[in-house]
């Protein structure tokens, strides 16, 4: 998804990322400005909740703790710069059904869904409230598209491309060189264009893997050395922060989280304000969830060898600047695949291979975890924003599909039937 997998070799576990960016103190201690701004996150039960149905399994007893009530909401960063098969802007959710061959509108405030371009192959999407821009799989079709709400479809690039990054006039993207079959990450020169596909720039040539932009700066690993450098946003003034064969999970202007493959997969937690580097352990990855960075990773021992009994969950404490531990989850009992999503005192799951419960699907986890016990929710991969779960609930029957919307502190579900 891509939302890309952090993959740990040894156990076969894989984390889910959201999305990028940077990097390690190999050098001078990058300057940054404060935090980003942003709404304060709406309570989820105050959102219209289209065709009601029944309250998921796990949350018919507890609802998720209100903690989060003061997130900073991740709608639009989300919708303009992770590209996955779902983004969300208002009451429009736009979401890409494969086995409906199509990338489909939802109006909640009109209760509406409708296709809004028929396609089988779609790599990633982006939402700016305006326009939907995709792309689709490389050996499938090459190019990027934008289709407006009303269904209109023009293609607006023919160059190949596996990440873009949304600004309100520009699209800054990969010009993929060749495709690497087994990472499949972007790798090329990084451009941007004007939103109509004109003025096309060479900003950065040879960048590999994932890249960001963060207040005035682009982040981005070097396709030939791995190192990780930034840049701004014209492309000049490029330097070098980390070495390594390094590949970034999160970033926002005061934090980045970051692999480096050549230290064994060690999790880096970079403060961009001090320069301050700290490994918190070795294998999973880091993700941000409602402006909060979250890193799960095996703690290494005295000895320097990683625990083989399970993984540690850390949040970035911002004002602290320190990662501070949240749970522990112990590997023989853990059986999912990877944590999805944080919300309130809650982590969130999914798995494919029966899980605790045997069942495929959606499950969470109370922490503090250290006797924990996995509540199942739903059958079917979530998409997380802002308290709210999205996924597409299959019928057995044949009938038609609905997309669904479970509210992680209530468990209500709502369903919207999809139409041609």
């Amino acid at each position: 998804m891509n939302v890309h997998r952090m993959k740990k070799k040894k156990y076969g576990w894989v984390c889910l990322a959201l999305i990028l960016l940077l990097v390690s103190g190999c050098v001078a201690q990058p300057g940054s400005s404060t935090g980003p701004a942003g709404a304060a996150e709406p309570s989820p039960a105050t959102e219209n909740t289209g065709n009601q149905g029944d309250i998921a399994p796990g949350l018919q007893e507890t609802g998720a703790s209100s903690e989060n009530s003061a997130a900073i909401s991740d709608e639009k960063s989300d919708s303009m710069h992770s590209g996955k098969f779902f983004a969300k802007n208002g009451n429009i959710l736009i979401y890409y059904a494969e086995l409906q061959d199509g990338i489909y509108m939802v109006d909640t405030a009109k209760n509406t869904v409708r296709r809004l371009v028929k396609t089988h192959s779609v790599h990633k999407l982006y939402f700016d409230g305006t326009y939907v821009y995709y792309m689709p799989y490389y050996y499938l079709g090459r190019g990027i598209y934008r289709v407006d709400l009303k269904g209109n479809t023009e293609k607006i690039c023919t160059n190949s491309s596996l990440q873009l990054w949304l600004t309100e006039d520009k699209i800054y993207f990969t010009d993929q060189i060749g495709f690497d079959d087994i990472n499949q990450t972007p790798r090329g020169n990084l451009c941007t264009m004007n939103k109509d596909g004109t003025n096309i720039q060479i900003l950065i040539k040879n960048v590999g893997n994932y890249f960001s932009i963060q207040d005035e700066w682009i982040y981005y690993t070097h396709l030939s050395n791995r190192d990780l450098y930034r840049a701004v946003l014209d492309g000049s003034r490029s330097e070098c922060l980390a070495q390594g064969r390094t590949y970034i999970t999160a970033a926002d202007n005061d934090y980045l989280i970051y692999t480096d493959y050549e230290d064994g997969e060690t999790q880096h937690l970079l403060n961009n304000r001090t320069g301050e580097n700290i490994i918190l352990g070795q294998f999973g990855g880091g993700s941000r969830y409602n402006g909060q960075f979250y890193i799960v990773t095996e703690e290494r021992g005295p000895n320097g060898i990683p625990s083989s009994t399970g993984w540690s969950v850390f949040r970035v404490d911002q004002k602290a600047g320190k990662a501070v531990k949240l749970a522990f989850l112990e590997m023989d009992r853990f059986g999912l695949d990877g944590m999805s999503y944080v919300y309130g005192d809650w982590l969130y799951f999914y798995t494919m291979d029966g899980g605790p419960t045997g069942q495929r699907g959606t499950y969470r986890v109370k922490w503090p975890c250290d006797d924990y016990e996995a509540e199942y929710l739903v059958d079917g991969y979530l998409f997380y924003l802002d308290g709210y779960g999205y996924y597409i609930e299959e019928d057995e029957n044949a009938q038609p599909p609905t997309f669904a919307r479970i509210n992680l502190q209530t468990g209500e579900v709502s369903r919207w039937s999809f139409q041609e």
